[in-house]
Order: structure tokens, then C-alpha cells, then sequence
């Protein structure tokens, strides 16, 4: 599984990857009204963290297949 950074687009291959890096994006932190509980994406568009968190689940679902 890939975890993309949602600012700038680079990708990391493991979620505690992706939270090191979102602390180089403070910004990201600051604006925005919903937050992910199980990483670091945030948007101010509630039907975006939906399909967000929807990612979350499928992900998951694939690892435990396999």
C-alpha cells in the first residue's frame, strides 16, 4: 500500500511515514474542519473526508486478505 501526501503529492509506504512528513505541512493543520482519526488528511469538505475515510476502509480490508 501506498500512503500519497494529500499537499504535495509524495508517496510513502508506510502511514507513520506519511505523519512524520505531514509535520513539513503545519499549514495543512490550521484551516481545515474535518480531520482523518486514523492519519493526518484533513479537508474543509465533509463529502471529501468521507471518501477519504471509505479509502481507509478498503485498505484495510486488502491487507487483512492477505
Amino acid at each position: 500500500t501506498v500512503y500519497p501526501c494529500m499537499i504535495c503529492g509524495k508517496k510513502f509506504k508506510s502511514r507513520g511515514f506519511l505523519k512524520r512528513h505531514m509535520k513539513n505541512h503545519p499549514e495543512h493543520l490550521t484551516k481545515k474542519k474535518y480531520r482523518c482519526t486514523d492519519c493526518d488528511y484533513t479537508t474543509n469538505k465533509k463529502i471529501s473526508l468521507h471518501n477519504h475515510l471509505e479509502s481507509h476502509k478498503l485498505t484495510s480490508k486488502a491487507e487483512k486478505a492477505i
